[in-house]
């Protein structure tokens, strides 16, 4: 694949804000971020409706993930709980 530079002019303010999801999505640099920006864009425009259900089936992994672990440490506490009582016997 041969890379094409692109040169672009944004107000400071949202190169700012990008360089800062950068940095909290992990990417290498602005670049990165800016490129899975406009990726996603043309996916979602192409692909409207996959596009839409990615979103739904991301949020509820997310909403999943979240159950889980709250799940996981009422179970946690609970077992503790017993641990405790038992060890006052």
């Amino acid at each position: 694949m041969n890379d094409v530079m692109v040169s672009i002019r944004m107000p400071k303010g949202l190169v700012e804000e990008l360089r800062d999801l950068a940095v909290k999505n992990h990417y290498m640099d602005l670049s990165d971020e800016i490129r899975q920006v406009i990726k996603q864009k043309c996916l979602a425009n192409m692909e409207p409706y996959k596009h839409e259900l990615s979103k739904v089936r991301e949020s509820l992994e997310k909403e999943i993930v979240t159950k889980k672990v709250v799940e996981d440490k009422e179970k946690l506490i609970s077992e503790l709980k017993k641990i405790i009582d038992e060890l006052k016997k």
